[in-house]
């Protein structure tokens, strides 16, 4: 975290007015936060900002309006508003006005919200600049959404900046917040992701928007209508990692990858992308891209590549001289057929006789699948008419975990299922594992062996962190994948005769690449 403790250093040791409301509203923040019923805080989704990200935060704004209208959708404590107010204290030039509209609706934070923003108020006026502020205290989803409103009564387009960390929460498929949501057009399965979409549409042209977020939205099904008008609206012109999962929220425990995003309300794409990042290590990284990099023009998913250093940068490049897709090579990848809790009727702890092998990914093992094994999961699943529609025909596939373990360095794990090591016609393979298949049924030999030596690849696997930053691993990411050519796949198979050597794997797919 040096990165975000030089910002507040910075800003602290030269405004002794902004050393005073930072740290005072910082102490406010933790007393807040330790008051908050922890089940609570679940059910909002509340995770307040430290000061020292916060700053971060408010340092992105470039503007130098003399009157900022400034919009928080989620306040809290009003960590960030304070922030915003240090950063402009902080200016040559500060504004004559800053008028704050802010989103709360736990009465217990709005105590505290209406003390922070007094406090910034009587900063301003000591320094001779004047600050208005509304708190709402409504949600902000019901409130935009309601009537079909989508605007702030007398906002709508006429905010300069937006700054916020919204609720971390996902939204139930029949939840009346969801239906809301459908209401003004909005499909999108977490709150903070709504919350950005309904806080973008405020902006005026040109206005300037700051957020801290799960890095989830960057990629992934679930997030592709949200990401089409987000980055229709929001021209992005910075991203920031926070690496480590534990280092934003750290009181909070919170565990996924954050970053922080900065962009314009404007409808021409930038040039380049700014791209840093505070590595867990505590070396920061810091890169200038090309747009089309981060978002490549012809992706109608308009998936989000967060390429955080020179490393990644050279994976990127290597990887886009592979010009086949699965459906290229006439491959399909799919998620297993078998959910182990729908079929318990049909499973067996041990094999008997009548069943067929069932393989969990504790079945994975030094690239091939060892069976049976004692992993506390049933070995097997009765082949029957009942059970026909679950099972495939026993030939070679690759198979992928869906969830990589926590003691696990790699995302993608990928074993050869050899059909020759079980004198069966027929295997199940279990919902937590992904398989590649030809219509159906197994590949050529040379071909799922050269598929896996290639996903086992640290390449490969630097490549899928680019885009994805989840632990877990879906047939869609792995069709996202760029692969090499049938002939490719063959001759790799050929040249490495070892499917658990990681220095034989490396260089057989280097040598592709």
């Amino acid at each position: 975290m040096k990165m975000f403790k030089g910002y507040i250093l910075k800003l602290l040791s030269q405004n002794n007015v902004a050393t005073d409301l930072i740290r005072e509203i910082e102490d406010t923040r933790r007393k807040a936060n330790r008051g908050i019923d922890v089940s609570k805080k679940g059910e909002l989704g509340q995770f307040m900002t430290p000061a020292n990200i916060a700053m971060f935060m408010a340092k992105q704004f470039q503007t130098k309006k003399r009157t900022v209208r400034v919009l928080d959708p989620g306040a809290g404590v009003g960590s960030l508003i304070t922030a915003f107010v240090g950063a402009k204290l902080q200016q040559k030039n500060p504004p004559n006005l800053i008028e704050y509209v802010a989103f709360e609706i736990d009465p217990y934070l709005t105590n505290y919200l209406k003390k922070t923003l007094n406090a910034c108020k009587d900063t301003c006026d000591s320094s001779g600049i004047k600050f208005e502020y509304k708190i709402q205290c409504v949600d902000f989803i019901d409130y935009l959404c309601s009537n079909n409103k989508n605007a702030i009564p007398g906002d709508a387009g006429k905010f300069d900046c937006i700054i916020m960390n919204p609720p971390y929460k996902k939204i139930k498929s029949k939840s009346q917040t969801r239906a809301a949501l459908r209401q003004v057009g909005i499909e999108t399965s977490n709150l903070y992701s709504a919350f950005m979409l309904l806080a973008a549409r405020q902006l005026k042209d040109g206005g300037e928007f700051v957020s801290i977020t799960p890095r989830s939205f960057c990629n992934g099904p679930y997030f592709n209508s949200f990401r089409n008008e987000f980055l229709d609206l929001i021209s992005l012109r910075k991203i920031h990692v926070i690496e480590s999962r534990h280092d934003a929220f750290y009181e909070d425990k919170v565990l996924q990858e954050n970053i922080i995003i900065y962009g314009l309300k404007s409808s021409r794409k930038p040039r380049s992308v700014k791209i840093s990042c505070s590595h867990s290590s505590g070396k920061i990284s810091k890169l200038c891209l090309p747009f089309e990099y981060v978002v490549h023009p012809k992706d109608k998913e308009k998936i989000v590549h967060v390429i955080i250093d020179k490393h990644t940068e050279s994976v990127y490049k290597k990887m886009q001289s592979l010009n086949s897709t699965l459906e290229d090579l006439g491959i399909q990848v799919s998620t297993g057929r078998v959910v182990d809790f729908r079929a318990r009727d049909f499973l067996h702890e041990h094999y008997q006789r009548g069943d067929v092998p069932l393989i969990y990914p504790g079945h994975f093992e030094d690239g091939k699948i060892k069976w049976p094994k004692d992993i506390k999961k049933p070995n097997a699943i009765v082949h029957c008419k009942k059970t026909e529609e679950l099972l495939v025909p026993s030939q070679n596939y690759v198979l992928v975990k869906r969830f990589s373990a926590k003691e696990e360095l790699r995302r993608i794990v990928a074993s050869y299922y050899a059909p020759q090591d079980f004198n069966i016609d027929a295997v199940g393979f279990e919902n937590k594992i992904n398989y590649y298949h030809k219509n159906g049924s197994g590949l050529h030999k040379n071909i799922a062996l050269g598929l896996t030596i290639y996903l086992n690849s640290t390449i490969v696997d630097d490549y899928f962190r680019i885009f994805s930053g989840h632990t877990q691993v879906n047939a869609n990411d792995l069709r996202r994948l760029r692969y090499p050519s049938i002939e490719q796949l063959i001759q790799t198979a050929k040249s490495c005769n070892s499917l658990n050597n990681q220095t034989h794997i490396d260089a057989a797919v280097n040598n592709l690449i």
